[in-house]
């Protein structure tokens, strides 16, 4: 899907996303986002990709990092992102192509980010040349697993058109993307390893339903 799409979307949903997202994990995505964090070890600096209202960024300088940024592709998601963390610095910015230095950065996040990246081989590229050596890399995700495949059918068949109704068709083709692009903890740990990351760490949520996945640059 275009980024400026994908972009608009998020805009279009930032007044509601934070109550949205607690509600569809019940409520447990703070302590999953601290989870993360907690796993990746503390630096100096955090770079958090799809950032959106800042949830992870303000974390992350509750944490320990001196410098925190967070990259997203909506703006009014960081018009809210920099309400709730003015200690944090936030910009426009695409993951594919950070505007940060080689081997600036001790981690990188991305909390229910990593299955929107349109060219995932791309961004770990970038994420390889702005880490340090042993610098980590932490995702939290959808899990891909039987239950995204039924779900993914119901969305195309039966659920549509209330869907279209509801949220109209750009949104929801958004959804069913996101369903789509959902990956196995074996897909992630194999473009990690492609990429010169080693998985140190894998935990499960949710039935099984959310993972979070931390590499280390080699």
């Amino acid at each position: 899907m275009d980024k400026k799409v994908i972009g608009d979307i998020f805009s279009s949903v930032s007044g509601i996303y934070d109550r949205f997202l607690s509600a569809v994990t019940l409520r447990r995505i703070h302590s999953w986002q601290r989870e993360l964090l907690e796993y990746t070890d503390r630096g100096e600096v955090l770079i958090d990709v799809g950032t959106g209202t800042g949830e992870v960024a303000l974390k992350g300088k509750r944490m320990g990092y001196k410098t925190v940024v967070g990259l997203d592709l909506s703006y009014e998601m960081l018009r809210l992102a920099v309400t709730k963390c003015k200690d944090c610095y936030f910009m426009v910015a695409d993951a594919e192509n950070m505007p940060i230095g080689d081997e600036k950065v001790d981690t990188i996040t991305l909390s229910l980010v990593y299955r929107h990246l349109t060219d995932r081989d791309r961004f770990l590229e970038e994420a390889c040349r702005v880490l340090k050596k042993g610098g980590r890399i932490g995702i939290l995700d959808i899990n891909k697993t039987a239950l995204t495949d039924l779900l993914k059918f119901l969305s195309r068949t039966i659920l549509k058109p209330a869907g279209i109704l509801i949220f109209g068709k750009d949104k929801w083709d958004f959804f069913i993307h996101s369903l789509e692009n959902s990956l196995t903890y074996d897909q992630i740990r194999e473009e990690l390893e492609r990429h010169g990351f080693a998985v140190r760490k894998k935990a499960v949520k949710l039935g099984g339903a959310v993972l979070i996945i931390i590499g280390v640059r080699v």
